[in-house]
């Protein structure tokens, strides 16, 4: 049943530790059993369920939107953020995380003040229609079979899985059941702060903090779950501390230029965790016998 179940992976060592794993923490009467009750799992979104470059899902989406909102003022292009997306400016865009109050501002004026169904009516146009640059596929095909079924067999085992992104936690939310098998209320990431206004929520400026990612995910976590996952999985620096409080971590290593992407950038800490803690670490190009469905 495991085969069937995990027919995307290569029969390596890799597959067998997290194999192990599952069977010692569900055998009862074992020295490993774990109540159901306790079978918590979290996974990292960008880059470790779906593909992270060239860029985030997310960030497409945001530059989308801003290109549309310059094309409707022109006024907008004279000034940061829009102006680099209109000149193309690669090297300005590059660096967003550089200019973090033009990045917040900009995510402020595009999405503040919908309602939580006006966000979702966007992010599902979005993901209808928007391509991966160099995939071409939709992005809700540009998901990594191996992680889908993982997420499935480890369901299959009394696990629940939760997604916990540095991302919009309503971004993922419309496609998360469709693509992962994965209910919307499973979903935890960062998010602009609501109102409740005449009835309706509102999306308002600004970022909850903190922020799903580093030290805040294990803080997310606890606060939806009340519990520490049993098994983590990211595959970036800002997975660490939610890796660090799990029994079993998995860490994707991005190393197959052939079928999707080789890089270390972001990562380097993670890996470095990897190694000194003994976490198992996934290579695409070793263990995935298909990276894209």
């Amino acid at each position: 049943m495991t085969q069937d179940q995990l027919a995307s992976w290569n029969e390596t060592r890799t597959r067998a530790a997290i194999v192990d794993f599952v069977q010692r923490v569900t055998t009862e009467g074992g020295l490993d059993f774990v109540p159901p009750s306790e079978r918590i799992a979290t996974f990292d979104n960008d880059g470790t369920l779906w593909c992270e470059k060239p860029l985030y899902v997310q960030a497409d989406f945001i530059l989308r939107k801003w290109r549309a909102m310059a094309d409707a003022d022109p006024s907008l292009a004279e000034q940061q953020p829009y102006k680099a997306v209109v000149e193309e400016d690669h090297a300005w865009l590059g660096a967003l995380t550089d200019h973090v109050p033009d990045l917040v501002r900009g995510i402020g004026e595009a999405f503040g003040g919908l309602t939580t169904e006006e966000f979702e009516a966007e992010a599902v146009e979005f993901f209808e229609s928007a391509r991966h640059p160099t995939l071409g596929v939709l992005y809700t095909e540009a998901v990594y079979s191996p992680m889908r079924e993982l997420l499935a067999f480890l369901e299959s085992n009394d696990f629940r899985v939760f997604i916990c992104s540095g991302g919009g936690r309503d971004f993922i939310r419309p496609v998360s059941e469709r693509i992962y098998g994965i209910p919307r209320e499973r979903v935890i990431g960062s998010s602009a702060p609501l109102e409740l206004r005449d009835g309706a929520l509102v999306r308002t400026e600004g970022v909850e903090q903190p922020v799903d990612d580093g030290p805040g995910k294990p803080v997310h976590i606890w606060a939806r779950t009340g519990r520490r996952p049993l098994l983590a999985g990211g595959n970036a620096d800002g997975d660490v501390e939610m890796l660090e409080h799990a029994r079993f971590a998995l860490v994707v290593r991005h190393d197959d230029v052939e079928r999707e992407f080789d890089y270390t950038a972001g990562a380097e800490r993670s890996l470095k965790a990897a190694a000194e803690h003994g976490w198992t670490v996934v290579s695409i190009k070793n263990d995935w016998a298909t990276v894209f469905a």
